[in-house]
């Protein structure tokens, strides 16, 4: 009998206490967020704006024990002659980070992309990163590349290197792969790349980088929907 009356004393004491710790967490979260304008908005090479400008918004909560929770939209156009799609990206994700010593963090992300309309090019994508001295390797991985059932991998290395103060000089390398391109896009494998400079003025981030990748011949798009060739990214933000 002494038993068991420890053991329902127990349950709720273990409930309140977990409550207790996630109120705290919730109640110490750090909210905050970017408003972004870019003449167009790349991803791994390709344009989700047929070159276009985009208007783009993200907010993010982040918690003590290292977990965050976020969401960010963006201006698309995917339209092609006899397709008409979608005009909003809106994407969430749920992430998990910390240090594994004072020079080498890490961080681990559950996103999903979803698409305005009556679109089914909706899915969820997992990636993995580490950071060490300006360096930043990350891969990420899809069983469902844009509701197609296919995968897609992704593994990108980033640098930023201060060479005056608050000014970078930012390179990124991407290799692209997977059944997602090879049976969904028709072509093979490919990298991009990316050499840019950045700054804060006035409490406004500016960036110009310019933007390219090995595609060529006939997987070279230079104007419309998918549109992957050399350009020059410019783009304005406001973080809050």
């Amino acid at each position: 009998m002494y038993n068991n009356l420890n053991k329902k004393r127990l349950v709720p004491l273990v409930a309140l206490a977990l409550s207790a710790t996630l109120f705290t967490d919730i109640a110490a979260a750090e909210v905050s967020g970017e408003i972004a304008v870019t003449n167009d908005y790349r991803f791994r090479g390709i344009s989700q704006t047929a070159g276009d400008p985009a208007v783009q918004a993200g907010v993010d909560w982040s918690f003590e024990s290292g977990f965050s929770v976020g969401a960010w939209a963006s201006n698309v156009d995917f339209d092609e002659p006899g397709y008409n799609g979608p005009d909003i990206e809106y994407d969430f994700y749920v992430a998990y980070g910390g240090e594994i010593n004072e020079d080498i963090s890490y961080d681990v992300t559950l996103n999903r992309y979803n698409y305005s309309g009556d679109s089914d090019l909706g899915y969820f994508e997992v990636t993995a990163g580490v950071e060490y001295s300006g360096f930043r390797l990350a891969y990420w991985f899809t069983d469902d590349y844009s509701g197609t059932d296919l995968d897609y991998h992704y593994t990108e290395l980033n640098y930023s290197y201060e060479f005056v103060e608050n000014w970078s000089v930012d390179f990124h390398y991407g290799y692209n792969a997977g059944d997602a391109l090879d049976d969904g896009e028709g072509f093979d494998s490919y990298s991009d790349y990316s050499i840019g400079v950045s700054t804060e003025l006035a409490g406004f981030g500016l960036s110009l980088a310019w933007l390219g990748s090995d595609l060529d011949g006939a997987q070279k798009v230079s104007k419309g929907a998918g549109r992957n060739d050399d350009t020059i990214l410019a783009t304005v933000s406001y973080a809050f």
